[in-house]
């Protein structure tokens, strides 16, 4: 969370109140379960964010349309 909250430039969107939210969710769930890996799960998801988040500045900086994009639930039907 130090890496989100002292990022160069903020992060787009609520990124930090998101992974808080995240994170209290998961020691709900690992207080009832008596397991970690609800934290686990949470700290890698969020390891990976981090990481792919310059990819997806450089990406939205670059001013390409994504705009024409088909939601992939659209083009293969909705997954049970």
């Amino acid at each position: 969370m130090r890496r989100l909250a002292a990022a160069r430039r903020p992060p787009r969107g609520p990124v930090v109140p998101a992974f808080e939210r995240d994170w209290a969710k998961a020691l709900e769930d690992a207080r009832d379960s008596f397991s970690l890996t609800p934290l686990y799960e949470v700290v890698r998801t969020w390891q990976l964010r981090v990481a792919a988040a310059p990819a997806v500045d450089a990406f939205m900086d670059s001013g390409r349309d994504e705009s024409g994009f088909v939601d992939l639930d659209d083009a293969l039907g909705r997954r049970r």
